[in-house]
């Protein structure tokens, strides 16, 4: 059957989906089929590789694609050090050789496995810490709805046994009391099941990891089913030996694979951190067979993925991952790598990862780095690092062609080709340019098996890297099959050189192979084409890659430049091989400087050798119109070859800003198209630290609504462009904005400024945003300053031990009518010092660098303690936070613990909030790493700084007088206007009552908040900062009479007044507090003796004869027989209740009861606070005991082959009802050993939803401290059981996994 249609149906543009025209890459290989990547080996530096994904299974030769995977973040360490054996388990149909797992779980082992030692290594993890996020949140979604179907079922059971109940009792009838205990329990159940399910959290696979060593390789097994058979399971070993991958489960198609470290005592579950790496890899070189339109770009190449994006994290990079990738690199000789990675950087071509690539992967190993430049434009000044700021890395801008539009955007109209808006842009600070190359930054291409998608489209410079990368593939594909050596500095050259116009700022092009290929060849024989040569300026004590004047005082007059231009050859760091020393010698250049722009003058012609020349370059910006972006460049041709190119450029930039005569500027009907921007520099008027935007757009013919970027940017020295940044995306021309109907739409914006620093103003039309649109700009600045504080820059300290902090307010920009100064202060912030630290080498199967040295690990810990539960707060590390890239060390990253070593949250150099839920004690536990233990030995008492968001925020009063600040009963510094230049003070009041500050803070301790000086819209990035140093707590001081004695406080008389005894002698007292002091050690003392000790027994027998009615002595004799066997055997119970009742002997009960009985005065003597002390002693002794007997008879009832069971059955149900009357609240979940004796009761009674409910609240209310962590796992242990008790199968396996998660059996985790 043929179906008609009113026009043709075209071909899909599949050649758009993964674009290789456009870089004539699909031509070269046209042209030379087997130049197809062959021979090369790629390193994708991302968050992982799939090895199951579409396409990533051959290359074009048959030969594996992907050769090794490596998680270089330790992410999926697994901790196997502990060893175990195995045993046989004989049953009536086999033998079993089994290990007992770290989950505690028996694994069955298969008997033929080679094995020669015996020995297992054993570890344990959550599979949920392997997964990406999408990932867990898929399965949690269908998970959980199979765990609801059976909490359902046992839901249900009890809501009809409830409805039961009632039907069967009448509201006219009378229960018994045994009837309703049946209710209240039915009534429990409910509740506990409801709040199970409302606090459930997914534990997913528990996995049990076992290694062992065959004789010749570490094997590894990992039981995903959580079976615990272990027979038939895959033996995986490291991935590059035998390529092995497997897959957790048809659930959840997430491969994974391992490597084995340190001697078995690691194993690296290496999985995905997201899909990126995925599709990047594929972008690189997938190999379609079926449909070859859809390969990537070099399907001829090999992978080697290094996973540098931490699962942990959410796939952010961290420095170890970083390093470890670098010697990864050198240690698997790639030919390429790609990293589709990037950070904002303070200092450009500087830090730990960026040297290590630079000098050691690239300049001495050869291996050609490319990178993403980042997505952070339009603006100047965005580039990324490592791509768009490091020497010798070739940094890929992105670029949308015809056929990427029409085949992966789906638009409505073609728009043009072009740079994408959000590519970022040079230079960076130094002056150097960054961008190397374009390259299509777009592509709908294969993604890992567990995104349930074969492919997806993802656009950014993180495509444009790889599509180069395969680009460069094809080159080196072709040089090897020729025998043709080559580096880094010459491929890198060559495609500068043969790139096609884009018409970009800078004149970077859109990367060409087949052009590229031609130059290599044309220039081969040219041996200066394998140096690299080193650019710098040097007027900056940095050393600037290029000339970059962007503010006034720079570009108000002309400038010159002393240029400095050295040759770099490979190895050029290893000198004294010698091996270079030859063709230093031989090289020498006759050069041509060429000026690209009339403003910039430098010498016609250079002679240069070796050792490198230096000459003068003069900029005249004063010829240039202010507010504009000038790029110019100092050309270097080599005057026997110009046909090949520059040799170097010295970039110079010059963004020349308009000088205000008053505090506003305006730009008025900018023309905009799709893709268009326009950019302004503004010098901001000194003293300015806010301003006000005003945009503006309207349109007399109708227009499509379009998304417009307005981004602007300070530059500070040493900063990142991201401190001084503000993004606002607007969408203009929605509804009747844009009928055409001339309807104004306005949008204001107010934001922080940086005063007397140029600001750049970038206004974009987003790419694909269609239609014309008009638009108009204002910008009023403001400057509301604090005169006298200079010394701490934007924060604002205050004493609090002082009554007032003095600010003088200067207005030097403009009259300001809002002004009305405001104090919120709404963190706290405490020091913490380490309270231990230690350092020692790390790894040597990871963490040697290529030059040899081994990294080491400072590792520092912090205790702290909180009072309350569901705190948030935030850890900060001053000396490490917001370094990646331009870090001096190489990693800093942090976990933070309970008392039970589970993981609350993780740290990396940004801030985090990590919320915790239960009161009690916490640990951070931080690793610093560095090749230099004197660096790190340096670092060892390094501060964090806890922040915690104050639940109540604090207000400081501002005045405009000092007597105010005691006279006053409110504020008095009113809204009110301030001329231009003017100057007024105000007097900020510190808290008077000390019950301001939170009970947490103590001295020294800051509160941090705002200074705000406008109350009527908010300034978006803030104004000043305000730290409150928290003074001591006050003491009441003595009052003096006014005769000059001291007046002392009375204590009143009471019916606890007793006549005063004699008093003892010195010596006397000091005797009988030695006795005791050596009594009290004894007794804290026996606890260490082993059970069976006979000093134990003769010191206890001693401290019962010397202190027959001292109590803690008979508690301390109950205690170590309730520890020496903890199941009470008849035995030993009969022994407790002898103790027991020797104890309840030795106390009048009557009398205590009448005590507690009598309400207390508060205001008592010494003599009434002793005998409080010696009753509350007593009371503990007599709870001690009670509660020992309850659990000693309850046990001696549970014997059934006893006669006497029933005789303690009913003791146990009268002593539990005399232990009662002494708790404060019943259940008593305030005390755990109480709360025990309370479940026994009830689990006898089968009233499993009493104990459960009891025992929730005990867990969720108690705080969890490194006193009591047996407590909680023996809490833990019973909620396990009572589940077990009530046949809530589903809830019971439930909870012994979370036990895991709980209470990790490996302890802390591997960093």
């Amino acid at each position: 059957m043929t179906i008609k249609t009113s026009k043709p149906i075209p071909k899909f543009p599949t050649y758009g989906l993964l674009p290789k025209e456009e870089t004539e890459a699909a031509a070269f290989l046209k042209k030379y089929p087997e130049y197809d990547g062959r021979g090369t080996v790629i390193a994708i530096l991302d968050t992982g590789v799939d090895p199951g994904a579409v396409g990533l299974q051959k290359t074009t030769e048959g030969k594996p694609k992907i050769i090794d995977i490596i998680d270089c973040t330790g992410s999926g360490d697994v901790d196997t050090k502990t060893i175990v054996k195995t045993s046989k388990e004989e049953s009536s149909k086999e033998t079993l050789h089994t290990i007992v797992g770290l989950s505690g779980r028996c694994l069955i082992i298969d008997p033929t496995w080679d094995n020669p030692s015996g020995e297992f290594h054993v570890g344990i993890k959550r599979a949920y810490e392997l997964f990406p996020k999408e990932l867990i949140t898929r399965l949690t979604q269908e998970r959980r709805q199979k765990f609801e179907s059976e909490h359902y079922q046992i839901l249900v059971e009890v809501q009809q046994k409830l409805a039961a109940w009632e039907e069967a009792h009448s509201p006219s009838s009378t229960p018994t009391e045994s009837d309703l205990a049946i209710k209240t329990d039915l009534e429990a159940r409910l509740e506990v099941l409801k709040d199970a399910l409302k606090n459930y959290d997914d534990p997913g696979i528990i996995l049990d990891v076992v290694a062992f060593n065959d004789g010749s390789d570490w094997r590894v097994v990992v039981d995903v089913d959580e079976s615990g058979d272990l027979r038939g399971a895959p033996l995986l070993t490291d991935y590059h030996k035998e390529l092995q991958y497997h897959k957790f489960s048809q659930e959840d198609l997430f491969s994974f694979s391992v490597n084995i470290y340190d001697e078995g005592n690691i194993v690296s579950i290496v999985t995905a951190a997201g899909t990126h790496g995925t599709h990047v890899a594929a972008i690189t070189a997938a190999y379609h067979p079926e449909e070859p339109a859809l390969n990537g770009v070099a399907p001829g190449a090999q992978i080697i993925s290094l996973k540098i994006g931490d699962t942990r994290l959410g796939s952010m990079e961290t420095g170890a991952g970083l390093a470890r990738a670098a010697i990864e690199l050198v240690e698997k000789k790639c030919d390429l790598a790609n990293m589709s990675y990037g950070e904002a950087s303070s200092i450009p071509d500087f830090g730990h990862f960026i040297e290590l690539i630079r000098d050691e992967v690239i300049g001495k190993y050869g291996c050609i780095f490319v990178s993403s430049a980042g997505n952070s434009g339009p603006a100047l000044s965005t580039n990324g690092s490592p791509g768009g700021t490091t020497s010798d890395v070739i940094g890929v801008g992105a670029y949308v062609s015809h056929s990427m539009i029409q085949a992966e955007y789906a638009l409505l109209e073609s728009v043009p080709e072009r740079s994408y808006t959000w590519c970022s842009q040079g230079p960076n600070t130094d002056g150097d340019i960054g961008v190397t190359i374009y390259a299509p930054g777009g592509a709908i291409t294969s993604t890992p098996l567990y995104s349930l998608t074969k492919s997806m489209l993802m656009n950014g410079t993180s495509m444009s890297s790889p599509n180069a990368t395969g680009c460069i593939a094809l080159l080196l594909s072709g040089l090897k099959a020729e025998n043709k050596p080559y580096t880094p500095f010459r491929i890198k050259n060559a495609i500068s050189n043969s790139s096609k116009s884009i018409n970009e700022n800078f004149g970077v092009g859109l990367l060409q192979v087949q052009k590229t290929w031609e130059y290599l060849n044309t220039y081969y024989d040219r041996e200066d084409q394998d140096i690299s040569f080193e650019v710098r300026i040097n007027n900056s004590s940095l050393k600037n890659r290029g000339i970059y004047l962007r503010e006034e005082n720079e570009t108000s007059s002309v400038q010159l430049f002393n240029v400095s231009i050295g040759p770099k050859f490979m190895k050029e760091i290893e000198p004294t091989t010698g091996e270079n020393n030859s063709k230093k010698f031989e090289f020498e250049t006759r050069l041509a400087l060429v000026c690209t722009q009339p403003w910039v003058r430098s010498p016609d012609f250079l002679l240069m050798g070796s050792q490198g020349r230096s000459f003068e370059v003069k900029v005249d910006p004063t010829q240039l119109n202010p507010g504009g972006f000038y790029y110019s460049e100092v050309e270097g041709y080599d005057t026997t070859c110009p046909d090949r190119g520059p040799l170097f450029r010295v970039p110079v930039t010059v963004t020349r800003p308009i000088i205000l005569s008053n505090s506003k500027v305006s730009f008025n009907n900018w023309s905009f198209g799709p893709g268009h921007i326009e950019r302004r520099f503004v010098k901001v008027p000194d003293g300015a630290t806010f301003a006000d935007l005003t945009l503006k757009f309207s349109t007399s013919q109708a227009t499509s609504p379009a998304r417009f970027w307005l981004h602007m940017i300070q530059l500070l020295p040493q900063k990142r462009f991201t401190a001084h940044e503000r993004v606002y995306i607007f969408s203009l021309g929605q509804g009747s904005y844009g009928d055409g109907n001339g309807e104004e739409q306005v949008e204001k914006k107010r934001f922080a400024v940086h005063g007397g620093v140029t600001i750049e103003i970038c206004l974009a039309q987003f790419w694909s945003s269609l239609g014309n649109h008009t638009v108009s700009l204002e910008f009023v600045f403001h400057g509301i300053q604090i005169a006298n504080n200079a010394n701490n820059g934007d924060t604002i300290y205050v004493n609090g031990g002082e009554a007032y902090t003095r600010i003088d307010v200067v207005t030097p920009v403009r009259r300001e009518d809002e002004l009305h100064p405001s104090i919120s202060l709404d963190v706290l912030r405490k020091p913490l010092r380490p309270a231990e630290y230690s350092l020692k080498p790390l790894s040597p199967d990871r963490d040697v660098l290529p030059n040899s040295r081994r990294v080491y690990g400072l590792l520092l810990t912090y205790k702290f303690s909180t009072t309350d539960k569901n705190v948030t707060f935030t850890p900060k590390f001053p000396a490490f936070f917001d370094l990646l890239y331009d870090s001096y060390f190489e990693d800093f990253f942090a976990f933070v613990y309970d008392p039970n070593k589970k993981v609350i949250g993780y740290l990396d150099i940004y801030a985090k909030n990590i919320k915790l839920e239960t009161k009690g004690d916490y640990v951070i536990r931080a690793q610093v790493r560095h090749h230099s233990q004197e660096i790190l030995e340096k670092l060892n008492n390094t501060i964090c700084f806890l922040e915690f968001n104050l639940s109540k925020k604090i207000t400081l009063e501002v005045y405009n007088q000092v007597s105010e600040v005691f006279t006053s009963n409110k504020p008095t510094a009113n809204k009110r206007s301030l001329e231009k230049d003017s100057i007024i003070a105000y007097f900020i009041g510190s808290p008077t009552d000390y019950s301001t500050y939170p009970k947490e803070a103590k001295p020294g301790d800051i509160l941090s908040g705002k200074l705000n000086f406008v109350s009527s819209n908010k300034v978006d990035g803030g104004q000043y900062l305000i730290n409150l140093v928290v003074p001591p707590a006050p003491t009441k001081p003595k009052e003096i009479t006014p005769n000059g004695d001291e007046e002392s406080g009375k204590e009143s008389s009471s019916e606890f007044d007793e006549t005063p005894k004699p008093e003892k002698t010195k010596e006397d007292k000091a005797v009988e507090d030695l006795t005791e002091a050596i009594r009290d050690l004894q007794i804290t003392h026996l606890k260490k003796f082993p059970a069976e000790s006979t000093q134990r027994a003769e010191i206890l027998a001693e401290l019962e004869n010397n202190h027959p009615t001292h109590l803690p002595v008979f508690i301390a004799k109950l205690d170590l027989l309730l520890e020496s066997d903890e199941t009470l055997s008849p035995e030993t119970a009969n022994k407790v209740l002898e103790v027991a009742d020797e104890i309840l002997k030795k106390v009048d009960l009557t009398e205590l009861a009448q005590y507690y009985g009598i309400k207390q005065e508060g205001n008592i003597n010494e003599t009434a606070k002793k005998k409080k002390k010696e009753n509350d002693e007593k009371k503990k002794a007599v709870v001690s005991a009670l509660r020992a007997k309850a659990q000693a008879l309850a046990a001696l009832a549970s014997d059934s082959t006893s006669s006497s069971s029933n005789i303690a059955a009913t003791r146990f149900e009268e002593t539990y009802k005399a232990l009662a009357q002494w708790w404060d609240a019943t259940p008593p979940t305030s005390d755990f050993k109480n709360l025990l004796t309370y479940i026994i009761r009830e689990r006898r009674a089968n009233r499993y939803g009493n104990a459960l409910k009891a025992l929730n609240k005990y867990l969720s209310e108690s705080s969890l401290t490194n006193d009591n962590t047996k407590d909680y796992e023996k809490a833990l242990g019973i909620k396990i059981e009572l589940y077990k008790d009530a046949e809530y199968t589903v809830w019971e396996n439930y909870e012994r996994k979370m036990k895991f998660i709980r209470i990790p059996p490996g302890g802390y985790a591997p960093f």
